[in-house]
């Protein structure tokens, strides 16, 4: 008992370090200047930020308990209400393409989706490095463009084609 009070407090000293040097971090990529700064805070973006302030950092922490922040206050429970049917949760579709020669080829899965009735959205991602950076290494090697559903790379056309004709496309979108 007494050993893993010890070790929490020990991992949370450690985050507080960690975050400190985070932010001096970020503090010296911010008062830099010139090109060597400027490309050292593109390198920061495209890592996904690990030099922030330390208010984001804080907001990171908040986010992964669960967005209780500070001083937040609960929101009232609802009145007893009857219970109606939920709407069925449909999983995100996010089609990406890197570049504006690409967008033809990201218009064609557009095609595939709103034939099976899917909502989605289409995302050019030319000039945002870091959203690039990601999909890039979710997409597991695949050249754009690419069609994400809940978050995981299904791959192309051809592979949206293949779920479509065996129903896997509606399942994945819409469950069950």
């Amino acid at each position: 008992m007494r050993y893993n009070r010890l070790m929490t407090r020990a991992r949370d000293d450690l985050a507080r370090l960690r975050d400190r040097l985070r932010d001096r971090g970020w503090q010296a990529l911010a008062r830099g200047e010139g090109r060597l700064a400027e490309a050292a805070r593109r390198v920061n973006d495209t890592l996904g930020r690990p030099l922030a302030p330390a208010d984001e950092l804080a907001d990171r922490r908040a986010f992964a308990r669960g967005y209780r922040a500070a001083g937040a206050v609960a929101a009232p429970a609802p009145a007893a209400v009857a219970p109606t049917p939920a709407a069925p949760e449909v999983a995100p579709v996010i089609v990406y393409y890197f570049k504006d020669k690409q967008g033809r080829d990201a218009a064609r899965l557009a095609e595939v989706l709103e034939a099976h009735a899917i909502p989605h959205r289409v995302v050019n991602l030319e000039g945002d490095e870091a959203t690039q950076a990601a999909v890039r290494r979710d997409a597991g090697g695949r050249s754009g463009p690419v069609c994400f559903i809940a978050g995981e790379c299904v791959g192309g056309r051809a592979e949206l084609v293949t779920l479509a004709d065996r129903g896997e496309l509606r399942r994945r979108v819409f469950g069950a």
